[in-house]
């Protein structure tokens, strides 16, 4: 990029500090005195280049002397192109009064390139062109600080300035001269912004041509308009007194943050917008969505700070379109009070009742358990005796047939047909019948004692088994009297959380009867800055059959913050709204409404 030779700026040494001066002071001071008067004389020479003084500043963190930046001159060519400062010619080649290395009349570029750090719509390419994408509505990320960022107290609160855009910036740099730099528009196009500088009467003739045209409108501001019946805010530019056209303005949406009041700083001022002109129903117009992006201010005094404050988030204007996006979810819009959320409040006399239940039936739970124990080894010394009797019985059984065996042996057929038995043989065989009947008995009483165990076992068991489900069953009621309990001191907590929010200012509650929902929006100014608005949103589910009485366990918050730097922020606080409400196990099941408009 070329160096800017036309300067509106010189930096001078007054005594012990240097001063800056404007071409313009410099031009009055001459047409007050005469060219040739002592005022002017006296001061003619002592013009030194603004840009180089700056530079050293950055770069040696102290004052330069004068011979370390170069002379200027002051030049009256009012009558073809105005007046300014340029480099004082020494010599042919001029070799020794040069501008110093980074100065920014010298070359842009290094200044251009620091201002789009700070800016995310602007960015310098490698040629020292400035790209602007300020129509695409993109806000800055990083925001400049500057000695205008705070304003002074008022009677209510601290005013907060919005700092200077990057239009601003540079024309506050190079003034006129701005002219002179590069930019590539939106459209693709590398324009001087003198050729993009149009009064606002030439943009009316634009706009009829029906030629959307990228340009700087300039021009005074006569009336900043009431919002009309389509929501709109139309800013009135100053225009000729015989034209018979509709002045050009400059239109507000209303899904823009401002309203009336932040625009009224524009009154009377001599400003420039950047923006596309456009035809509407008869009115030559350009659209504003962002003052500190779009606006240039022609007429700002030495060291005034940025004329408008940051917007003020209108909670009028917020209201419907939080009501409007949650009745596409079958909300509709109730009042309570903080009084109606006290169904577990009422109930909270209970807990004493609760706990004693819960106290009688451990003690019966841990009397069950000691019974149980001792059935058990009832029920275990059953078994051992029921185990004794069955080796008992096997062996009497074995005994038993080690007698018939032997009885049969001796009593062979052939002894008793020939009747050759001997005395001392019968005396056996008598002996082995009487010891074969006592066996048998003992058998038969063995088994007796084996059913009345084995009965005894089984009905141990089965009282065993109807303890454990005793004790089961009272389990179940100490759980659910706990549960109940924790409800109820559950419950009590999360009514004590929506009596608050009911009572907070700016709370805007809702109801979804298909869903069985309580919604709470509400809105407030962040502590840490007023500047941000916090949306806080609390959902909660109820019982069918009572709406005043709460499931404790299932309430679920949505919280999202909203800056007033923010240029589309009802829209922005519309889609943060429905983009976190959809995904809500509460709302998943609704079925919304064609009503919703998420990108209006």
């Amino acid at each position: 990029m070329g160096s800017i030779t036309s300067m509106q700026y010189a930096i001078r040494k007054n005594g012990s500090r240097w001063e800056r001066e404007t071409a313009e002071r410099i031009l009055r001071i001459r047409e007050k005195y005469g060219n040739d008067s002592k005022e002017y004389g006296d001061i003619k020479e002592s013009f030194y280049c603004y840009g180089c003084y700056l530079k050293w500043k950055e770069v040696h963190r102290n004052e330069p002397d004068k011979s370390e930046i170069p002379l200027l001159t002051h030049v009256d060519n009012t009558k073809v192109g105005g007046t300014y400062f340029r480099l004082r010619h020494l010599n042919e080649k001029n070799e020794k009064n040069k501008h110093n290395e980074g100065c920014c009349f010298n070359d842009p570029t290094g200044y251009l390139k620091g201002i789009s750090n700070s800016f995310d719509y602007m960015d310098v390419d490698t040629k020292g062109v400035t790209h602007l994408t300020i129509l695409k509505k993109s806000q800055p990320k990083r925001i400049k600080n500057n000695r205008f960022s705070i304003g002074k107290m008022d009677s209510t609160e601290r005013k907060q300035y919005q700092s200077f855009g990057a239009l601003q910036e540079i024309y506050n740099r190079y003034n006129t001269a701005w002219a002179e730099l590069t930019v590539r528009t939106e459209d693709r196009k590398n324009v001087k912004i003198k050729d993009i500088l149009f009064s606002s009467s030439e943009a009316i003739d634009i706009a009829r041509n029906h030629q959307e045209d990228i340009i700087i409108v300039t021009g005074v501001i006569k009336k900043v308009e009431s919002r009309n019946n389509g929501g709109y805010i139309n800013i009135i530019f100053k225009e000729k007194e015989n034209t018979h056209l509709p002045s050009f303005r400059l239109s507000v949406s209303p899904k823009y943050i401002y309203n009336e009041e932040d625009l009224k700083h524009l009154e009377n001022r001599n400003i420039g917008c950047y923006g596309r002109t456009c035809y509407n129903k008869a009115f030559a117009q350009m659209e504003l969505f962002s003052l500190p992006n779009q606006i240039v201010f022609f007429d700002l005094e030495e060291n005034e700070p940025c004329p408008f404050t940051l917007p003020v988030i209108d909670l009028k204007r917020v209201e419907p379109i939080i009501t409007d996006t949650l009745i596409a979810y079958q909300a509709v819009a109730t009042t309570a009070n903080a009084e109606g959320f006290s169904y577990y409040l009422k109930n909270q006399k209970n807990i004493p009742l609760l706990e004693k239940q819960i106290e009688q039936n451990i003690m019966k739970r841990e009397e069950l358990l000691q019974e149980k124990e001792h059935r058990i080894k009832v029920r275990d010394r059953n078994v051992n005796e029921k185990e004794r009797l069955i080796v008992q019985l096997n062996n009497k059984k074995d005994e038993l047939a080690t007698i018939k065996n032997t009885l049969e042996k001796k009593s062979s057929f052939a002894e008793r047909v020939l009747n050759i038995f001997k005395i001392n043989e019968s005396k056996k065989i008598n002996f082995l019948l009487s010891q074969k009947e006592i066996t048998e008995k003992e058998i038969n009483d063995l088994k007796q004692e084996f059913y009345v165990e084995s009965n005894n076992v089984v009905d141990t068991e089965n009282f065993i088994k109807h303890i454990e489900s005793n004790a089961v069953d009272i389990q179940t009621r100490i759980s659910t009297t706990l549960q109940v309990m924790d409800d109820l001191k559950q419950g009590l907590k999360v009514e004590k959380v929506w009596r608050e929010v009911v009572e907070k200012e700016n709370c805007y509650m809702y109801h979804i009867s298909t869903a069985n929902l309580w919604i709470a929006v509400q809105m407030s100014k962040a502590v840490y800055n007023s500047s941000i608005m916090e949306i806080k949103c609390l959902l909660q589910s109820h019982y069918e059959d009572n709406e005043m009485r709460f499931y404790p366990q299932n309430i679920q918050s949505i919280e999202f913050n909203i800056s007033s730097n923010e240029s589309m922020i009802y829209q922005k606080i519309r889609n943060e709204l429905n983009n976190r409400l959809r995904h809500l196990p509460f709302i998943k099941k609704i079925k919304i409404t064609k009503k919703t408009i998420v990108n209006s």
